[in-house]
């Protein structure tokens, strides 16, 4: 038997940025991962110490999974249902090879905070004061900093001192052991919000890896923000932006206002390609850009698909027949793809009403979309720039970058990463 993952990010905002990355987090008591001196019940959350068994023999159980270096921070809390007899409750994280008769910290490369002293035991059977004492109804926490590589614990939403500052290279899990008859703790691993208030201690390391970031000069030239964004806009051709953009920048000038004729080309064309009037795009751009579509026959194809296509919805079918034959049959001993793609909107003629058939989509008016995207792609690569705004292959990149990372869990802080908070962050 095994337990599913419950965590409802619509309940506790912490984890959301790590379900957006698909970063595999504990989410429950491994019950096949523990001494057979405790219960596990409560889809997974709760452990509780068997009665009628041995005093004094301790039980400990670990997480499904370990904690990902690439989460930078975790945290997780428990509720102590019942001290039980003596309350011999600890609370830590160890690594797999800790044995499962041991309670937290009392083996190398684990750590444990303990109710019935408040002690902290680091790898060993002797504890040292740390904090309170936790009993019934206390809940306690532990947050695991693997940027920094440290580890505290909470009591009632009250962070405790740092515990140790030498987790580097460990893989660790989210443990706790009970000891004694009747003790009880139930686990939040994100299932519903916590006591402590971990975003805030989310935001704040945020900032110091957002400022650090910053900090990190490599030596190489700085780029110009102003022109990346002004070559952004005037990919897209944002004209009026562009314009006003230019003038609070000072980046007015003649090769901006031939960019700017440049752009209101383009658009002339989109709007064309957008209305269906693919003849009068075909020769706006013989005119404007001449030799364009003897060198890109593959946007000549697809300008002449979508001919085909709004002449099935308005052009008698034996005109749309003998187009078909005339001007794009040829195609077709191109490249399978053509050939492929051909078959495709051909099938239209089949169909006594096209809008009812199964290829309907064809004739949808967001079909002309990709074509617009396409061809102004094309016609930027043809006045020599660059088909994706530099600014967007630098956002792929970065993405890309936190990605293979996540994947890899090669960062501590790469699940913390948010691109567009990044972006927008005040410290760049």
């Amino acid at each position: 038997m095994t337990f599913p993952m419950l965590v409802d990010s619509n309940n506790n905002s912490y984890y959301n940025q790590y379900l957006k990355h698909k970063i595999d987090l504990p989410g429950y008591w491994n019950i096949k991962d523990k001494s057979l001196l405790l219960d596990v019940t409560g889809n997974g959350y709760r452990v509780s110490y068997k009665t009628g068994k041995t005093e004094n023999e301790a039980a400990l159980i670990r997480a499904n999974c370990p904690i990902p270096i690439s989460c930078g921070i975790f945290y997780f809390e428990i509720t102590v249902i019942s001290k039980g007899k003596d309350g011999y409750i600890g609370i830590g994280v160890c690594t797999s090879q800790m044995p499962t008769n041991r309670l937290p910290g009392w083996e190398k490369q684990s750590y444990g905070y303990h109710g019935d002293d408040g002690n902290l035991f680091k790898g060993s059977g002797s504890g040292k004061q740390y904090g309170p004492t936790f009993t019934t109804n206390d809940v306690v926490g532990c947050c695991v900093n693997l940027m920094q590589n440290t580890l505290f614990f909470t009591k009632n939403g009250v962070p405790l001192s740092e515990a140790t500052n030498d987790l580097k290279g460990m893989t660790l899990y989210p443990c706790i052991g009970l000891r004694t008859p009747g003790e009880s703790i139930e686990v939040n691993f994100g299932q519903r919000p916590f006591i402590f208030d971990i975003e805030q201690l989310i935001k704040e390391e945020k900032e110091k890896v957002l400022k650090s970031m910053k900090s990190q000069s490599n030596g190489e030239e700085e780029i110009n923000s102003t022109q990346l964004v002004l070559d952004y806009l005037i990919h897209h051709g944002y004209f009026e932006t562009i314009r006003s953009f230019a003038a609070v920048t000072g980046s007015s000038g003649q090769n901006l206002d031939s960019q700017l004729d440049d752009i209101k080309n383009r658009q002339k064309i989109s709007d064309l390609l957008s209305r269906g009037d693919i003849d009068q795009v075909i020769q706006e751009l013989n005119r404007l850009y001449p030799n364009f579509l003897q060198k890109r026959q593959d946007i000549l194809f697809k300008l002449q698909c979508q001919k085909f296509i709004e002449m099935i919805k308005t052009a008698p079918i034996e005109d749309t027949m003998a187009f078909g034959q005339q001007e794009l049959y040829k195609f077709s001993q191109i490249s399978e793809d053509y050939e492929t793609t051909l078959q495709e909107i051909f099938s239209l003629i089949a169909y006594t009403d096209p809008f009812k058939s199964p290829v309907s989509s064809l004739l949808s008016e967001q079909r002309r979309d990709p074509i617009i995207n396409d061809l102004n792609c094309a016609l930027l690569v043809h006045c020599n720039k660059p088909a994706i705004p530099v600014l967007e292959k630098l956002i792929r990149q970065c993405k890309v970058v936190i990605d293979e990372s996540i994947s890899n869990n090669a960062s501590s802080f790469a699940g913390l990463l948010d691109l567009k908070e990044f972006i927008d962050s005040d410290s760049l």
